[in-house]
Order: C-alpha cells, then structure tokens, then sequence
C-alpha cells in the first residue's frame, strides 16, 4: 500500500447546501452546527479574555511606581469596550448591510443576532452569537493594550471617555476593513489572520499618537514656564525608570499572555479543525523563538556593556572591579535579561498573529526571531517618544514584521487544512502582488488610527489649546 495513503474506519458526514428558517435552528441546533466548533469558540473566547489580566500583570510589573493603576486600566477597559461592543460597536464592525469603510445598524445591541451562520463561506459555520462574543473579546483586549499608554498621564474617567469614542472611530473600523466580508481590505486580498493590523498596529500606532500628544502638552507648558520664569516639569519623570520592575510579576503577565494568545489564534480559524492546531502550533514555536532570541542579544549587550566599564576604569587608572561588583552587575543584567525574554515573547506573539493560520509551524520561528529583534532596537526609541511601556515598539513594530512576511511566507495548503479555505497564497506560491497588499494595509492602518486618535485628543482637550496658563502637569499614579 502507498505510505501515502491513510485508512479510516470511520469519518464524519457532512451535509452541503442545507436551507433552514430561524425556528427550525432553534429546534434542532445539533442539526445544522458541530457542537465541537462552538465549545472550541467559548473556550477561545475564554483565552482572549484570560489575556487581559496577562497584560495588567505586565504593564503593572513593569510600572512599579503606577503598579495598581496599570493593574486597574485593562480590567476597566475591558467593562466599558464590553458594552460598547454589546450596544454597537458590533455592528460597525461586522454588520453585513454596510460599506467597505462602516458596518450596518443591524446588528447593534445584537438585535437578531442569535442563530445566523457566520464565520465560514465555503465550510461549517459558527452561530453569530458565538462570534459576536468572540470578536468581542478582541475588541476588549485591544482597547487594554492601548490603556498602557495612560501611565502616568490620564486618570480614569477621561480615559473612560476616550476609549468609547476609540473603539466606535478607530477599532470599529479597522476591524470592519480587515475582517467583515464587505471590508475595503478584505476585498483587496489582505491577509490577516488573527490581528496584525486591526489589534496590534492599531493599538501601537494609537499609544504612539497618545503620547507625543502629552509630551506635546508637556511641552507647551514648559515653553511658558520658561517665560514666566517658573519652574519647569522635567520629562523624565513621566519615563519609566530602568531597574523598577518588578519581575516575577511581568513574568507570571507573560505567561497568561501566552496560553491566552492560543484561543487568540486557534480560536480564528473558526472551528475546531486542522487548520487551528496548525496556528496554536506556529504560535508557540514563533513565543519561543521570540523569547530566546531577544534573551540572546540581550546577553551579548550585557557583556559588552561590563567590558565597556572595565575598560572605562582602565582608562581612569581605577582598579578592576572586583568580584562583588561584577555580582551587582550580574544581578542587573540578569534581571533586565529576564525582562527582555518577556518582551521577546510577546513580540513573536505578536509577528506570528497575522500569518498564524497561513504559514506552515516549521517557519513560525523566523516569524519570532524577526519580531524580537526588531521590537528589540525599536524599544531604545521609546523614551524618546514618551511611550514608557514600549507598546509602539512591540505591537505596531512586531504587527508591521509580521504583516510583511506573511506576504512571504503564506502557504494555500496550510490554509486547506481546514478543508474549504483558499487563498493566492504569498512569495511561496509565486504570488508577487501580496507583497504590496500587505503594506497598504498596514500603512493605512498606522495612517488612520494615528489620526483619528490624535484628533480624539485634541477634541477632549479642546479648551486647553485656548488658555493663557496651562494646569500644571503632575503625574498620575495610583
């Protein structure tokens, strides 16, 4: 026999092209949906829930001095995008009767929103309610990746304001562009699997334009202290300092992280099928490489750095350190290796999300490698952009990587493991075009949410940009 072929003793059925009214489903559910497809969506929607907690741990641990607000931020984010996305934020982003750029009204407080087969053209679909509840808790960990951008600088219910009219202008429609059927993206071909661009770039690109608006503001008032003469607030104290954190927290965020990005990615595959092993596997292998190539070069700045100092000393005519010091040291390059192996993580985590459902596992790795070590140099820039927790640096950086090589590495048959998808495929089946695709996309979507939110900002400070004396800044903490 060819070891090619494979015997089953029994395989499932499968029915095709099956009409069905509304009260007929509601009889007999079991008939028309797989029970397996719709437990497996739960406990993904579950895992992307279990993911904001993961990065309440982790902002917290890396902002000891505002532990408990960046503890608090994601959690009441989470509340607040939860019944916007109930009353209509749903509706902008997934409600058939819209346009390339806006959802429809139907939809909004999930009217009739219950037994309609979503999710699938062309294979088993999932009950609308179900991915509702799905999409929503995208929507809520997006909005908490952005609450990090709040450090120091805005307290909760300015924030609360402003993340309502986030998600309705910003999320809402990116969300719409790059998964709703009638999305202009969508239609163009974009490939993304699980949120390079409506989660991550949207989210980074929106807590860039978040703080250069406050260091903006923090200029304008230093400008007038200057000519008044009065004292002026230093920007380093809105910068999180290094040798802060506290690690085994950000560790324990981390990791929530990574089991929840799981029902992130698998979770997108819409079922439970080959296709969403595929992309829990290419996650995991992308997490680790991530981790330990960030570690990695880490490592090698460390040890440049302590040769740096000896020779420094040297010069100086002071004597070699001596063992007790080099242990300071090591201690200190330990702790900030750790933290980088976190960052490294979440940056893979985060490169793999788009091309998890495209690629085959054994490239996943190149996905963390590349997303590590970008995001890596990317957060050297981010006291520089009053972005204290690197948000732009990991998500827009490691989301814009990942975005581009899936246009590389996109595979049709790995999408066929689900058993009904198709695509053009990227590079790897000589389709040249994706390539430009995926940056239009991407860039769109920095373009936009960079935008919109800015101009968020400066709607809600409206009457700031009018007065002789500015309030004085202060920072927020707990």
């Amino acid at each position: 026999m060819d070891a090619s072929i494979r015997t089953f003793e029994v395989v499932p059925n499968h029915r095709f092209n099956i009409n069905a009214t509304d009260e007929e489903i509601r009889r007999r559910p079991t008939l028309y949906y797989d029970g397996a497809d719709i437990v497996w969506m739960m406990v993904c929607s579950a895992l992307v829930l279990l993911m904001v907690p993961g990065i309440s741990l982790h902002y917290s641990g890396t902002s000891k001095k505002a532990n408990i607000n960046m503890t608090w931020m994601p959690i009441i984010t989470t509340s607040i995008v939860g019944l916007v996305w109930f009353l209509w934020g749903y509706a902008i982003a997934f409600s058939p009767s819209g346009s390339g750029f806006w959802g429809g009204s139907s939809g909004a407080a999930l009217h009739e929103v219950l037994t309609r087969p979503v999710g699938n053209a062309q294979g088993p679909q999932i009950p609308e309610l179900v991915y509702a509840l799905f999409q929503g808790m995208f929507a809520c960990f997006t909005a908490s990746i952005l609450s990090g951008a709040t450090i120091y600088k805005e307290r909760t219910l300015k924030w609360a304001l402003f993340v309502v009219l986030w998600v309705t202008l910003v999320y809402c429609p990116i969300a719409h562009s790059s998964w709703s059927p009638d999305g202009w993206a969508n239609k163009a071909g974009a490939l993304d699997f699980a949120g390079g661009t409506p989660v991550h770039i949207t989210a980074g690109t929106s807590a860039l334009a978040y703080a250069l608006f406050f260091r903006l503001q923090l200029h304008r008032y230093n400008r007038r202290a200057r000519a008044q003469g009065s004292t002026e607030r230093p920007v380093l104290n809105w910068i999180q300092k290094e040798d802060k954190e506290h690690v085994p927290t950000v560790v324990i965020g981390t990791v929530l992280l990574w089991l929840g990005w799981f029902g992130f990615n698998g979770g997108s595959a819409m079922g439970a099928n080959m296709r969403a092993v595929s992309a829990i596997f290419s996650t995991q292998l992308a997490a680790c490489a991530g981790g330990v190539s960030a570690s990695l070069l880490d490592n090698l700045y460390n040890r440049a750095k302590l040769f740096e100092i000896e020779e420094e000393r040297e010069q100086k005519g002071q004597p070699s350190l001596t063992e007790s010091e080099r242990d300071v040291y090591r201690q200190r390059f330990f702790k900030r290796m750790v933290l980088s192996f976190c960052n490294g993580v979440v940056a893979g985590l985060v490169a793999v999300t788009p091309a998890a459902g495209y690629i085959s596992p054994y490239l996943a790795p190149i996905f963390g490698v590349f997303g590590s070590i970008c995001s890596s140099y990317a957060i050297r820039l981010s006291k520089h952009l009053f972005d204290s927790l690197d948000i732009f640096a990991i998500h827009t950086v490691g989301g814009f990587v990942g975005m581009i090589l899936t246009a590389f590495f996109a595979d049709a048959g790995v999408v066929a493991l689900d058993g009904y998808s198709a695509i053009d495929g990227g590079f790897i089946n000589h389709h040249w075009v994706q390539l430009g695709i995926q940056l239009v996309d991407a860039v769109a979507a920095m373009a936009y949410s960079f935008c919109i939110t800015f101009l968020i900002l400066c709607l809600m400070h409206f009457r700031s940009w009018f007065r002789k004396s500015l309030a004085e800044p202060i920072l927020v903490l707990d």
